[in-house]
């Protein structure tokens, strides 16, 4: 059952200007049932399948112990100290990490969380590292000996030649042929592997080899269930998207127009230009991936209208988004809810009165201004 059936019933604060504004539809006993979704709460809706809380809890993974000396455990416990007064949310990893990089002055690396989509450890965020690195740096489960013993909860620091070359495909050129060594700690959860941190320069000015190596692991202990926490609902619609077989625009469109849901009903499409949104949410966030953000938004998005339509990428990265029984006054209550939604999802990159706009480049009513999948959508993408 979809996101949007799971909400109570109530109207969020502030949304009388919006109600307004889709006062035409209401009239109808069909409209009013269209709204009915919309007017449910968004907050029940963003908080499944679990509640947001204000701050960050961490919790120690069960089974790990890790024995720190006096200035280890000092940093260690600045780094939870500041971790905990984060705000969680889906792109909570990117601050923690934000934290690490800061605390630990790591002047090059990435944490690394697990893609399911693409069965890759890839970078959510990073610092440092140019963008053919960073393009690059997909390490799939398997690639080698080093990355493979990450899964025993130990962090490593690779010096050896032999053990570099082995990552010598995740990286440029340029930032191979200055690498003599890198760190890699593991974040383990449930005993499943769900990120590494990968510093290829980090150079604390109170602590050794060593001395890292422990800090490291010690905060992974403490960090990383909220870590899984953050990222298991994206990881579940990410699941979901690799089960659907690949389509493109005009497909998905063409199977929905078909599908019996479709039958008998109008049609609200919309291209929304996501582009700002998503640059807005990245600005908030110093180290955040700008594709990653990208993939998180689009799997929200599908998530927020599996009861209400799809929601297709169009070419130039704009969204175009398909309504069941919507009409065009329907349009400012959809968006604030939206962007209600999207805002909670993304907690404590921005507050709400500063959240960036989501604006509607062009609309359609199907089958009255066009019946052809094709046309539509290519309509939508010029």
């Amino acid at each position: 059952m979809g996101l949007l059936r799971k909400a109570a019933d109530a109207v969020p604060a502030g949304d009388t200007g919006a109600s307004r504004q889709g006062a035409a539809s209401r009239k109808s006993g069909e409209g009013s049932a269209r709204l009915g979704l919309l007017k449910r709460s968004i907050q029940a809706l963003a908080s499944s399948p679990e509640p947001v809380p204000a701050a960050l809890e961490l919790t120690a993974s069960p089974g790990l112990s890790v024995s720190l000396a006096a200035d280890q455990g000092t940093i260690v416990r600045q780094i939870i100290a500041e971790s905990r007064s984060l705000s969680d949310g889906v792109e909570l990893p990117s601050r923690l990490f934000t934290t690490l990089r800061k605390r630990l002055s790591i002047s090059k690396g990435a944490l690394l969380l697990y893609d399911p989509l693409r069965l890759e450890y890839a970078p959510w965020a990073s610092y440092g590292f140019d963008q053919t690195t960073l393009h690059r740096m997909r390490i799939p489960l398997g690639a080698n000996e080093t990355f493979n013993a990450l899964a025993n909860g130990e962090a490593l620091q690779v010096t050896a030649a032999e053990q570099l070359s082995a990552f010598q495909q995740f990286f440029s050129s340029r930032e191979f042929s200055s690498l003599t060594r890198f760190f890699l700690c593991p974040y383990i959860h449930d005993e499943t592997l769900i990120g590494v941190l990968l510093a290829a320069e980090m150079q604390h000015p109170s602590l050794d080899a060593a001395g890292l190596l422990s800090c490291l692991k010690g905060v992974a202990a403490e960090i990383s269930p909220a870590l899984q926490k953050a990222r298991s609902f994206l990881m579940n619609l990410s699941q979901a998207r690799a089960a659907r077989p690949p389509a493109a625009p005009e497909e998905r469109v063409a199977r929905l127009l078909e599908s019996p849901a479709a039958r008998g009903k109008k049609m609200l499409f919309l291209a929304l230009a996501m582009g700002p949104y998503v640059r807005g949410i990245a600005a908030a966030h110093e180290d955040l991936d700008l594709f990653r953000l990208r993939e998180d938004v689009r799997n929200l998005m599908d998530a927020f209208l599996a009861d209400l339509g799809v929601a297709v990428m169009l070419p130039a990265g704009n969204l175009l988004v398909c309504l069941q029984d919507f009409q065009k006054e329907d349009i400012p209550l959809f968006l604030h809810q939206l962007k209600h939604f999207l805002n909670v999802q993304f907690a404590g990159a921005l507050p709400p009165e500063k959240a960036p706009r989501i604006d509607v480049l062009k609309s359609r009513i199907w089958p009255d201004e066009g019946t052809d999948p094709s046309e539509l959508v290519a309509f939508f993408s010029s």
